[in-house]
């Protein structure tokens, strides 16, 4: 059953495919940048920028899958750009 319908084309998520995986990237980038920073002010006992190392681990967690998010959607967009290209070389 199908709980509601994809407001965008098959062509518009394969065209924007190339753009999550780069976000998925910086995301994910970032993620590792703030749990290093997390790691290194917990060993310290500093809080960098003003911010304590629990907060600095939890924006890693939520930048990280934010990343995945992202890389998620890039999966769907060469899923469907692979059944197409077979649909066409079926037919």
């Amino acid at each position: 059953m199908r709980l509601r319908k994809c407001s965008m084309k098959c062509k518009e998520i394969i065209a924007a495919g190339g753009a999550h995986c780069d976000g998925g990237f910086v995301f994910w980038l970032l993620g590792l940048t703030f749990a290093a920073f997390g790691v290194v002010s917990d060993t310290m006992n500093i809080a960098i920028l003003s911010v304590e190392p629990t907060s600095w681990l939890l924006l890693a967690i939520v930048f990280c899958l934010s990343g995945i998010a992202s890389w998620i959607a890039w999966v769907l967009a060469v899923h469907l750009d692979a059944m197409e290209a077979k649909s066409k070389e079926d037919e």
